[in-house]
């Protein structure tokens, strides 16, 4: 009897809307995941180089960010409003614990285990070349253990995105109770904006002094370090204060059908702009302010869905047919890119995709997989310590998301 109530439960909370969510997030928090994995299935066959952004699947990442930003400055602003000017640093680390740590740590702890094993097998085979790239990936596997993976890659290539989110749960908190919050809301945003500058600065700085900035090296000094990427959540941040704390605009942009469209014309134009740039004219432009686009585009289209629930782009978000994948999103992520590889398997799909129509095909039944196959790790790995976490802290729960996360916050 328990374990079919506790099925029931699992099921609704899977497959429903929670009562304190904002409904449009999911279907934000699905689309980031669906492009991160899009954007892996098509490296695959290697239809999208990897040093290239000319498609549209690329920037799944860049949105989980942005909602990451979003969902947790407003539960910290909202802890800071309740317990009158103080944050619940205890409760906070602890949701954060409970949500993320648990899965997390089964993967890598999952992929050393395997890359020691694979390790052991290429060198009895005298593998030489992949004994040596298993070697050194090795070598820097505790930096993923750490929450440092993003400035030491090691066995995994996307766990860099985890290790931003953590260090910037560890330091924001500290710096909205500290300055943020103390601060009057017409210079919060001013203060905010100043901070957006910095990690732009910084692109610049590494754009102008790299040799190569198509290499590898690309990647390890701009696209993986927090000092030059913590600009994504901040906009998030930026979008959770107007949407919190400037009621006047709020209104205007419920009330004006005319400004609200021209905003989301504006917004979607800004993300086709920074989708389209194409990184092979090596351009000053597509190193360091296409991600001021991106991220403005994806914070603005955040900020018109939550404020207008009703609106097309409100409701379309707000889809149920979202909710299943916003829910999986963080095990979907740790485990997508072998979950691709055990549904090629399934699948039987061994040969390469003739198109972009016939990878697009494949790739529906490969998500379909990927999702049902995520559903056990999500059940016996995440949703137990998110029930434990509802247990320790019953008052308010939070609105969980992507790839890590994305929380009440967020990936």
């Amino acid at each position: 009897m328990e374990i079919k109530k506790a099925m029931k439960a699992f099921i609704k909370d899977l497959w429903f809307h929670r009562a304190n969510e904002i409904q449009s997030l999911n279907g934000l928090r699905a689309f980031a995941i669906i492009l991160v994995i899009l954007n892996h299935y098509a490296l695959v066959w290697k239809k999208v180089d990897t040093f290239q952004s000319d498609s549209l699947f690329w920037s799944g990442v860049d949105l989980s960010f942005v909602l990451s930003g979003f969902l947790i400055s407003k539960g910290l602003l909202s802890d800071w409003t309740r317990n009158n000017g103080t944050i619940d640093f205890k409760k906070f680390y602890l949701k954060r614990t409970l949500r993320i740590f648990p899965a997390y740590y089964f993967f890598i702890t999952f992929s050393l285990v395997v890359s020691n094993f694979a390790l052991k097998i290429a060198e009895e085979k005298g593998l030489e070349k992949e004994a040596y790239v298993l070697s050194f990936k090795l070598s820097d596997a505790w930096g993923d253990f750490v929450f440092l993976g993003n400035y030491f890659p090691g066995m995994n290539i996307h766990t860099w995105s985890l290790s931003i989110e953590e260090q910037f749960y560890l330091i924001f908190p500290l710096f909205c109770s500290l300055l943020l919050f103390k601060t009057a809301p017409k210079f919060r945003q001013l203060l905010l904006w100043c901070l957006v500058l910095i990690p732009t600065i910084a692109r610049v700085i590494v754009y102008t002094t790299t040799t190569a900035p198509l290499t590898p090296e690309y990647f390890n000094e701009i696209y993986f370090p927090f000092h030059t990427r913590f600009d994504s959540l901040l906009m998030g941040v930026i979008a959770m204060d107007l949407y919190m704390g400037h009621q006047t605009l709020i209104d205007r942009l419920r009330a004006d059908n005319r400004l609200y469209y021209f905003l989301l014309f504006l917004f979607f134009s800004f993300l086709s702009v920074s989708h389209w740039v194409n990184l092979s004219t090596d351009s000053f432009f597509t190193h360091t302010f296409k991600y001021n686009l991106l991220n403005i585009g994806f914070a603005g289209i955040l900020l018109l869905a939550v404020v207008r629930s009703e609106s097309i782009l409100g409701r379309f978000l707000s889809l149920k047919f979202f909710i299943p994948v916003a829910r999986l999103s963080f095990t979907i992520y740790l485990w997508h890119l072998i979950l691709i590889a055990v549904s090629l398997s399934i699948l039987g799909i061994r040969t390469e995709p003739n198109s972009t129509f016939a990878l697009l095909f494949q790739f529906i039944f490969v998500l379909i997989l990927i999702f049902t196959l995520s559903i056990p790790f999500y059940i016996l790995i995440e949703y137990p310590f998110q029930q434990l976490r509802t247990k320790i802290l019953p008052k308010k729960r939070s609105n969980e998301n992507l790839f890590q996360v994305q929380s009440e916050s967020s990936v």
